[in-house]
């Protein structure tokens, strides 16, 4: 007769389940990152919707296996993703009263991508196991990233995917922007000085300590000045949180040392520098590489040095160690770095604000030069034109996605934009006090979580709270001078830090306070799965239809080219039914009719576009092309001159060559 399971069988489940969950909290971040990276980044909308499509089916299937049944659920939580719901919500409302409800339900999609990213964070680090596993597989995620990045500059031959040798100084591989690059370098940095201390397995730490000079190194080959603010804050959160600030101050300057020796191999190799497209660039990269390599070892030698000298107790370093985590010593150092802080406003103000305002936004003669550049590089302009589009309509402002309509109306430089290199600002232009005040509340309480879910943390838990509150931090002010909103691998770092520090923070509410405390029971944990699944339905419709709209027209392009217009217009009908409120199908049929000689047809489709974006200055050229081939000049001259009212200073529509 067959025996039942022994004793020992659920604990041995038991086990094979925690393993398997903190191996899934550790691949996770590793999947999506990388992932995303290797995809560009996740700036195109196919990438993008891709990834969010696998993050929701993640978190209805975390859903279907219960773990919502073991989740904490508290206000913070509640807070949290109702403020990201509603952000999404008012982006696809904007659509209503939007210059391009095609612009703005992608916004809205975008807002669902990061929803789905919160909710899987929050759901896989439900425990402070989970929590420790989930930041070192962001570490190692963003780690790898900047190894991508440093071996498509110094093996571009290797890596000839990337298409790194000759697209310019300033480092673009993985991610496509040179600022996202350094965004995420600073915060990986951050990452890996905690890691090299607070990591569970020794190999990771060893293996931070390791990498760090090659992050570094990667940090400054895109010549961010926003990746330097990045390293500055994350790294320096991380620091001021700690009590083992000493440490990490001591493994920061390591790091540096280690990759010291490669900064001064690039700098004094122009060809390196400049990543000009020749076998020069090639040759010294590989020559820089080997003096990496040493760099990493020295970096190695010295953490052992340092972990040597803390476990020898010795009475200066202990001395050292009692200085730094004494209250009274750590406000003056505060004070101290306040007044100087102060004192370099006063001495540099004036010339720094000058230049920052300057409208030349005309790229330094080095790339070297671009780190001490002051200059705003056009943003001064940029953010203008938010403010004054905010002026117009600020109440609900002119919808999501849709500043670039703004900027060619009012804009003073001629230089194509579609972006306010502002989260903020352009969260006040396109969806006006409404949307910007929901996007400030949204990352203010986001970090507010965060900071309390430290504060009430001690011991270990409280580094690495403090480190996952930093990575958040230097995203949050970033956000304020760049784009990188919109780059799905940046924006997710953001939504993953910020999901696991929800989860710890409801979990320290739980225990103690109950019910009354705001945390939730068996009914309200049933009530979010079901709601969490209806909300993964309706995004899962919603990230679907624009990924078959591109397909169809990516479709009838290329039907198109070879010569089968009866295909391509089929193509571009499919995309028509499948969004019948997106111009960019109609615009597709109307190109497609004036390739077939039938002008009035063509005018047709590019009225129905433009009922549907009626701020893009480039359908009422179209309509104006061939409104004059039919013989409408009338028609076209009205069009021609609505179009140089909405783009003033474009070229083409003041007697300069073909729009195209």
């Amino acid at each position: 007769m067959q025996g039942g399971p022994g004793p020992g069988s659920s604990g041995v489940s038991g086990a094979w389940r925690a393993r398997l969950e903190e191996s899934t909290a550790l691949l996770a971040p590793v999947a999506l990152i990388v992932g995303l990276a290797l995809a560009g980044g996740g700036l195109e909308l196919a990438d993008r919707h891709v990834a969010g499509l696998a993050v929701w089916l993640a978190v209805v299937a975390l859903l279907v296996l219960g773990v919502a049944s073991r989740a904490s659920l508290a206000r913070p939580f509640y807070r949290s993703a109702g403020l990201i719901f509603a952000l999404a919500l008012l982006s696809a409302f904007s659509s209503f009263w939007s210059g391009s409800a095609e612009l703005s339900v992608a916004e809205a999609d975008r807002v669902l991508v990061y929803l789905g990213v919160f909710l899987a964070a929050f759901l896989i680090a439900q425990t402070d196991k989970r929590v420790q596993r989930f930041a070192e597989g962001l570490t190692i995620a963003l780690t790898i990233v900047a190894l991508l990045g440093v071996a498509s500059r110094l093996l571009p031959d290797l890596l000839q995917f990337s298409n790194s040798l000759g697209s310019g100084p300033q480092m673009r591989y993985p991610l496509g922007y040179w600022n996202a690059n350094g965004v995420i370098f600073g915060i990986a940095a951050a990452l890996l000085l905690w890691a090299g201390r607070g990591a569970d397995r020794a190999w990771l730490r060893w293996a931070s300590a390791a990498a760090l000079p090659a992050v570094l190194l990667a940090l400054y080959l895109t010549f961010s000045r926003g990746g330097l603010l990045s390293l500055l804050v994350a790294a320096g959160c991380t620091i001021a949180l700690s009590r083992d600030r000493l440490w990490l101050l001591g493994a920061l300057a390591i790091g540096a040392l280690g990759a010291m020796p490669a900064v001064i191999a690039v700098q004094a190799r122009q060809a390196l520098t400049d990543n000009v497209p020749l076998q020069e660039t090639v040759d010294q990269g590989v020559e820089v590489l080997p003096i990496l390599l040493a760099g990493m070892v020295l970096a190695v030698l010295l953490f052992a040095a340092l972990r040597w000298e803390e476990r020898r107790e010795g009475r200066l370093s202990g001395r050292a160690v009692e200085l730094s985590r004494n209250p009274v010593t750590l406000r003056i150092a505060g004070l101290a770095l306040v007044v100087v802080a102060i004192g370099a406003a006063v001495a540099v103000g004036g010339r720094a604000w000058d230049e920052f305002t300057d409208p030349d936004v005309q790229v330094p003669g080095g790339a070297t030069q671009q780190l001490t550049d002051l200059s705003s590089a056009g943003r001064s302009d940029f953010w203008g034109v938010a403010v004054e589009s905010f002026g117009e309509k600020p109440l609900l402002g002119g919808g999501s996605g849709t500043y670039e309509f703004a900027w060619e109306r009012l804009r003073t430089l001629d230089l194509p934009l579609h972006n306010a290199h502002s989260l903020y600002l352009e969260a006040f232009s396109e969806l006006g006090l409404a949307g910007g005040l929901l996007v400030l509340a949204l990352v203010l309480t986001l970090l507010w979580t965060g900071l309390a879910a430290w504060r009430a943390a001690s011991g270990r838990q409280s580094d690495l709270y403090a480190v996952l509150l930093a990575a958040m931090a230097a995203f949050a002010v970033g956000a304020a001078l760049d784009w990188f909103w919109e780059i799905a691998a940046v924006g997710s770092v953001f939504f993953l830090a910020s999901g696991a520090l929800v989860a710890a923070r409801c979990r320290q509410l739980s225990p103690v306070a109950g019910l009354d405390a705001g945390t939730t029971g068996g009914d309200g944990r049933f009530r979010f799965t079901v709601a969490a699944l209806a909300v993964a339905w309706l995004t899962a419709i919603a990230l679907i239809g624009p990924l078959l709209v591109e397909r169809e027209i990516d479709a009838s392009n290329d039907a198109a080219a070879a010569g089968e217009i009866a295909n391509a217009v089929e193509h571009a009908d499919t995309a028509r039914s499948i969004e019948p409120w997106a111009a960019s199908p109609y615009v597709q049929l109307g190109l497609l009719s004036e390739l077939q000689g039938d002008p009035a047809g063509a005018a047709r489709w590019f009225t129905q576009a433009i009922d549907r974006e009626d701020r893009n200055w480039q359908l009422y050229y179209l309509r104006s092309r061939v409104e004059g081939a039919a013989g409408d000049q009338a028609a076209a001259q009205a069009d021609l001159k609505m179009a140089r009212h909405l783009n003033p200073l474009e070229d083409c529509l003041r007697g300069k060559p073909s729009c195209g």
